[in-house]
């Protein structure tokens, strides 16, 4: 039961917003009565903030995993796996990504403390898993040209993750191929100044 309320949260905020989705309508949607959801979560703001830390976990175990799951690769490879992943994720999620998008623009204050630490946690493991990604393919690279890749990654991933709700089919397929080219051209230069 907590996942199908979990679910329902993240559906009715991404439709209505955080006043928008009524615990009348979470219990709705699930097929309960209003009442049978405080035997789970004491209030709304508990509900809320459970799904809202089960969408941010989620977010990010899918990129540890990826990250993992190609570590065997060379660093290129992993980067664009990793863009993929981000598309794949997001696009087969269109609730949980419009929820994600209202919460970071638009934080409510009972999780923007959480939402804070969960953006540094996960930047500060982006930046040491790709500065070790790069280290083990570049060992001359230097700590300047670490950043710049990281920062470039970043913010192509950023363009990628925000496209999906600007660019439909075609177009957006363009963008990510483009993202792509982006990121061998970045790995061309490397190869070129420390391979």
């Amino acid at each position: 039961m907590h996942t199908k309320l979990i679910d329902a949260a993240i559906k009715l905020y991404a439709i209505h917003g955080y006043h928008g989705a009524t615990m009348r309508k979470i219990a709705d949607e699930v097929g309960i009565k209003p009442a049978s959801i405080y035997f789970f979560y004491k209030n709304k703001e508990e509900l809320f903030m459970a799904a809202f830390k089960q969408l941010l976990d989620n977010h990010f175990r899918k990129m540890e995993s990826i990250v993992k799951e190609n570590q065997d690769r060379p660093v290129e490879e992993i980067f664009v796996a990793m863009i993929h992943g981000i598309v794949a994720h997001h696009k087969g999620d269109m609730e949980g990504t419009d929820a994600y998008i209202s919460l970071v623009t638009a934080p409510m204050k009972e999780i923007s403390s959480y939402l804070f630490q969960h953006m540094q946690r996960y930047n500060q493991w982006l930046s040491e898993s790709l500065e070790s990604l790069l280290r083990k393919s570049y060992p001359n690279i230097t700590a300047a040209e670490i950043d710049r890749i990281i920062k470039q990654f970043v913010l192509i991933g950023n363009g990628v993750f925000w496209g999906i709700k600007l660019y439909k089919d075609e177009a957006f397929e363009e963008q990510v191929t483009l993202a792509i080219q982006i990121i061998r051209a970045l790995f061309d230069e490397l190869d070129e100044k420390y391979a």
